[in-house]
């Protein structure tokens, strides 16, 4: 019997396929499964550029294109065409498998012809080559194909590496880039996690399992594959990249491991899989799970569904082995458990400051109410002061405004002071709560400990947290596997790793390929941000240099101005529809504004229009999902619509220190905004469409309307 693999490519293009086409996709596996070789009626057109093309008929006027074995009966489908089309495409395509990470690779023969038609010569060229320095041995030894290497020889300058960006496949592009930007051979080949040796590249076929195929799915029945043709997008949130795959599933690490990476590079999916696989190598006697937290309960609520996910893939029952939370979820639950009571949590940002301006006049102080709770919840909590004295030695770093003694003494009293009025109230912050669960956990009254903790959304943590994060779990091997980027930061929270006693050097790895985002979005996504460099998350520093999206897209984000919020509403109602229409599911739609009053105005104007909305923060019912910004984090949408990108909410006022009382925090909230609409538009894979009414954000100003 043989098997037929589908490329993540066929996925990438299934949505645009013709509804009848797509019905008849599950016959092609049937085909397999019930015929030998000779009875799939199989056809190799005569004009192919790889010996191993074929085609196979899918409906009578549309063919799959299919990569045969050299032996075996293991089969590949890269993409179902057009009869013509696919001829075409077989004449102008080969195949390949990358000698150093076994991903299956095709070769676009157009691109290479137009790159050595640009490209300078290397014969007789002064200039030298930017990888002269690199024998073809150790090229070769790091997934450069032997096919490649003469393109690869003629590189002079960036503008040449980028020519050859649609020429060679993106995991060989991806080595040159690391190589050119100044990587040792050595560190490429740990940040890729290249082996000693290259492995045959003769395609022979592929592993039959869809985990060891990181870019092809085997399904091994009809209904494995019906799901997976009906959430494409699902799928592939938990298949991984080779790059990827090394990172997840390394036995051993001597201590805590970072990931970092832009939008869409699969860090979350990396850390999925990392949870699954310590997981399933705990002890039959294990008392407590791995622990898995983010930072909001709907992100929490599509990583357990997405673990599920994985065990169906793998055959594999992890639900009592791993336990998904957020950390402010899994310290209320400490306190409960410990104190025997649910704790209050002090949620209402309005009263805190009236107990803050309270706690000022009772003083006398001339600081802010913002001013003072920013230095309880940077400095005083962040640093663990628990007295007068601990406050007055403990360093202000990241803080503008300089305080000698006795102005210290005065904000440490004014911190007493309200926290004597929230007391009163018998609530606690949230930061409260997660400084009461270190102690708790500290003195073994919260139990045991985990055995692993992966936490995703690194980025927006406290201090406070880390320091609960690093409690709960040994140092030791294996303990803490982190991932975040701080270019996606949207809280005010900017930590070293090494001030919360986590240390990372030396295993640390980062991301630099956009599986999700088109590369059209995402070029428009990353000049928001205008090159603004951010931490590392461990008191380096981090751009996005590299960052890129594996695939082109076929639409550029539409941007456009209304003069009333009315017109843009009606706007949103027209451009949903218009997706929905052109065959995008409701559910596969998000819209994003900045403020809980715009999402209530988009719900009713859907729900209005008769397009069903299915607002974030409450349950999911597969409807045109709604969300602030911050509630969109960590979700894709193949996609998604950014509303009320205006002047006089992005960025929010409230949300922003005035710059005349304080210039450097000032141009950190701005940052953070800027950030959070960054993040909003890389939530979408295929379409973007961002709007304002009046006048439009000072963030869009280098972005043209389109």
């Amino acid at each position: 019997m043989a098997s037929l693999g589908f490329a993540q490519s066929f996925f990438k293009r299934l949505p645009d396929l013709p509804k009848e086409v797509q019905k008849r996709i599950p016959d092609l596996l049937g085909k397999f499964q019930e015929s030998t070789i000779a009875g799939l009626h199989l056809e190799k057109p005569h004009a192919i550029a790889d010996d191993r093309g074929r085609t196979i008929r899918v409906t009578k006027f549309w063919r799959g294109v299919v990569m045969a074995p050299v032996e075996g009966d293991h089969y590949i489908l890269f993409d179902v065409l057009e009869h013509d089309k696919a001829y075409t495409w077989l004449a102008n395509h080969t195949f390949a498998i990358n000698s150093a990470t076994r991903e299956v690779e095709i070769v676009d023969l157009a691109a290479v012809r137009k790159a050595s038609s640009s490209l300078p010569p290397a014969a007789g060229n002064p200039q030298p080559g930017v990888y002269d320095v690199y024998d073809d041995a150790v090229l070769l030894e790091l997934g450069i194909d032997a096919g490649s290497m003469p393109l690869v020889r003629r590189v002079r300058t960036d503008a040449d590496l980028d020519l050859l960006s649609r020429a060679i496949p993106l995991s060989q592009h991806e080595v040159l880039e690391m190589l050119a930007a100044g990587y040792s051979v050595r560190e490429v080949r740990a940040e890729l996690g290249i082996g000693n040796g290259a492995a045959s590249s003769e395609a022979t076929g592929v592993p039959h399992s869809p985990l060891a195929s990181p870019t092809v799915f085997v399904p091994q029945s009809a209904r494995e594959l019906q799901d997976a043709l009906e959430h494409p997008l699902e799928l592939w949130r938990i298949f991984l990249h080779p790059t990827q795959r090394r990172i997840a599933y390394r036995e051993k690490f001597a201590g805590p491991v970072r990931v970092t990476g832009g939008a869409g590079t699969g860090k979350t999916v990396v850390a999925l899989h990392r949870a699954h696989h310590l997981a399933r190598r705990l002890p039959a006697s294990h008392s407590r799970p791995v622990l898995v937290t983010t930072f909001v309960r709907t992100l929490a609520d599509d990583l357990r569904a997405a673990l599920a996910s994985l065990d169906a893939a793998t055959g594999a029952d992890t639900r009592s082995s791993i336990e998904v939370t957020t950390v402010d979820a899994l310290a209320h639950r400490i306190v409960s458990d410990v104190e025997g009571t649910p704790p209050v949590v002090a949620r209402d940002d309005e009263v805190l400051t009236q107990h803050w301006t309270a706690a000022a006049a009772a003083t006398g102080t001339q600081f802010s109410p913002a001013m003072l709770r920013t230095e309880w919840e940077n400095v005083v909590l962040a640093r663990g002061a628990r007295t007068a004295a601990d406050y007055l030695s403990v360093p202000r770093t990241g803080r503008t405004q300089p305080l000698g003694r006795q102005q210290r003494l005065r904000v440490w009293n004014t911190v007493e002071h309200f926290l004597g009025l929230l007391g009163e109230s018998g609530a606690r912050t949230f930061y409260q709560l997660a400084d009461d669960a270190v102690r708790y956990v500290r003195s073994g009254a919260a139990g045991d400990l985990f055995p692993h903790v992966v936490v995703d959304e690194a980025q927006d943590l406290h201090p406070v947290q880390w320091r609960l994060l690093r409690a709960l779990v040994p140092d030791r091997p294996n303990d803490l596997f982190i991932v975040g980027d701080a270019h996606q930061r949207i809280y005010d929270r900017s930590v070293a790793l090494t001030t919360v006693g986590i240390n990372v050097r030396g295993r640390s790895y980062r991301l630099r390929l956009n599986y999700r985002t088109s590369e059209r979005i995402l070029t428009w996504a990353v000049a928001l941000l205008d090159g603004r460099a951010v931490d590392d998350l461990d008191g380096g520093s981090d751009s996005l240099e590299g960052y890129r999206s594996a695939f082109r897209g076929v639409q550029d984000p539409a941007a456009h101005g209304y003069p009333t919020t009315a017109a843009e509403l009606d706007g949103l109602v027209s451009t949903v529809r218009g997706w929905i229409d052109g065959g995008v599911r409701p559910a596969e739609i998000g819209v994003a504004a900045r403020t809980r009053r715009m999402t209530d105005d988009v719900a009713s104007a859907l729900r209005e229009a008769g397009i069903e909305p299915s607002p974030l923060d409450r349950q999911r019912r597969g409807g045109v999902e709604i969300g602030t910004m911050h509630r969109m984090k960590g979700l894709e949408y193949r996609a998604m619509a950014v509303i009320d990108v205006s002047a006089r909410t992005v960025p929010l006022l409230r949300a922003v220190t005035p710059e005349a009382s304080d210039p450097t925090a000032y141009t950190e909230d701005i940052l953070r905004e800027l950030c959070l609409l960054h993040v909003a538009c890389t939530r979408a894979r295929e379409f973007l469409a961002v709007s304002w009414s009046g006048t439009p954000s000072p963030f869009l100003n280098r972005i043209a309307e389109g």
